[in-house]
């Protein structure tokens, strides 16, 4: 690697994001969100002929200049991004990549979860792990009698409404037990342990439900960065993630905790939901699961209830309509000290979570 140079740029200022994107786009790829590091490795004459990216714990958008790709240009950039991670204290990384290249990572250790097709892979490497999380789903697990069915739900709640209520209510009634999967990565408007327990007080009339949280397993920024992001990516980027994210899910949460049914809430509204429903019909059928829309709940005045629609309500401090949307536990806790930091925070964003 004579005469190249190789930079760790923390976090890359607007300029070298610039670079870097235009760079990915010659490569067939996309710059995603706003990474804490990256990594630009530059020929003699400064030419940008390789690049990875962290953001949190996951390595994202590596690409390497054909010319270059005998160079073992990704080893460097990949040493030098768990570097960096494990100063800041991260002991479990993931990388989104093609398949076509997982087993470069597979080199460092890494162990592949699922892919989707040509399209795209995810691999973990470090603790704690999938096993330990297969363990959690153990000790949460509900042994089902002969002929009995499990089914899922995966949830965001932010916040939790009647419309999560009814979904779960509905769906509760259709199998013998339910698991309630909480979105645990904390990149909403309300942080995970509001959540989990608003969904928890929730759903505590429902004598067969049991609340587990997702991990980075389900709806994370590992396997729908998508979903996360402030400006949803191109349309079919978000199909493809989704895609992975399920296989995932039946890759790991299926087999553990037997379950047979998923189900959705209908979708009218985001394309990003939308095309997550879209990549379960495709891929559960064939592993098993079926597939349940159930209706979307809608107030008589045809108001449909959403989470997306209590965050704009609080943003103009809409309280009688919000008491409308929201069961009574979300409300005592949307009214008491303990959200107070959340609702301003709210109120200064324009972002989807």
């Amino acid at each position: 690697m004579l005469g190249v140079n190789v930079n760790l740029l923390v976090p890359p200022l607007s300029e070298e994001q610039e670079a870097i994107k235009a760079f990915l786009e010659k490569q067939g790829l996309v710059y995603e969100g706003r990474p804490d590091a990256s990594v630009i490795v530059e020929d003699p004459s400064g030419n940008i002929i390789a690049t990875g990216s962290l953001s949190g714990k996951v390595l994202k958008m590596l690409a390497i200049d054909p010319q270059w790709r005998e160079a073992n240009l990704s080893g460097t950039i990949i040493t030098r991004l768990i570097e960096y991670g494990r100063s800041k204290g991260i002991t479990h990384f993931f990388v989104f990549t093609k398949p076509d290249v997982a087993d470069k990572f597979r080199s460092f250790g890494f162990r592949e979860l699922a892919r989707y097709k040509d399209y795209a892979a995810v691999l973990e490497m470090g603790h704690p792990g999938v096993d330990h999380f297969k363990r959690y789903l153990l000790e949460n697990k509900k042994e089902l009698k002969e002929g009995q069915t499990a089914g899922a739900v995966v949830v965001n709640c932010n916040p939790f409404t009647k419309g999560h209520q009814y979904l779960i209510e509905q769906a509760s009634k259709a199998v013998d037990h339910l698991y309630v999967v909480v979105v645990e990565a904390d990149l909403s408007s309300f942080p995970f342990k509001h959540r989990i327990e608003l969904v928890k007080k929730g759903t505590s009339h429902l004598p067969n439900v049991t609340v587990i949280k997702s991990g980075d397993y389900a709806v994370s920024p590992a396997t729908f960065p998508s979903y996360f992001m402030k400006d949803a990516s191109a349309e079919k980027i978000a199909s493809i993630q989704a895609r992975l994210d399920v296989t995932l899910f039946a890759n790991l949460f299926v087999p553990v905790l037997q379950i047979s049914k998923r189900f959705v809430g209908t979708e009218p509204y985001c394309a990003v939901t939308g095309s997550y429903n879209e990549a379960m019909k495709e891929v559960l059928p064939p592993r098993g699961v079926d597939l349940v829309e159930i209706p979307r709940l809608t107030l008589g005045d045809g108001t449909i209830v959403s989470a997306s629609t209590v965050r704009e309500l609080i943003r103009r401090d809409d309280w009688e309509n919000i008491r409308r949307l929201v069961p009574e536990t979300t409300w005592e806790y949307l009214v008491s000290e303990k959200a107070g930091s959340v609702l301003a925070k709210i109120k200064e964003s324009t972002g989807r979570h």
